[in-house]
């Protein structure tokens, strides 16, 4: 009985240690960045917002469309947290990229959670992703034609 005493409370401090990990925007952040570099959009919704799991249910859509010799699993490097009030900036380099990306955090009922949403992931704040397969610009390959001389 007394073994169980001694190693009872050891244990239960590694179990809250493991599974809480805790709960900075950093912390957060390096999960769920871990999640998306398994394109593991599940575990990566625990750390975001609502709209950020709206957000990686269509990515996981597209990712079911993906060959697997398309995925490739990218490392990343946390360079700054700055926390203001309620709103967090995390900065991290990742391997591949150019520059710095960075992820938006809120605090919501006590947790931080990534908030990203669609016009954050098409500019340069709060997400990594390019935008550049979304916005096509074809008024250089248009025929400068009226529409009466097309229709003859």
């Amino acid at each position: 009985m007394t073994f169980i005493k001694k190693i009872f409370p050891a244990a239960f401090l590694l179990f809250v240690v493991s599974c809480g990990g805790g709960d900075s925007p950093k912390s957060v952040a390096e999960n769920f960045l871990k999640a998306m570099n398994k394109m593991d959009y599940e575990t990566a919704k625990k750390y975001g917002s609502e709209d950020t799991g709206r957000l990686l249910d269509m990515m996981s859509n597209f990712t079911n469309m993906m060959p697997d010799s398309a995925r490739e699993e990218k490392s990343f490097e946390i360079k700054d947290e700055k926390v203001d009030g309620d709103k967090a900036t995390v900065t991290y380099v990742q391997s591949g990229e150019v520059g710095e990306q960075t992820l938006d955090l809120v605090k919501l009922d006590g947790k931080w959670k990534v908030a990203m949403s669609k016009d954050s992931m098409n500019g340069e704040e709060g997400g990594s992703m390019d935008s550049g397969a979304t916005t096509t610009d074809t008024s250089s390959n248009m025929n400068e034609a009226e529409p009466s001389d097309t229709l003859k």
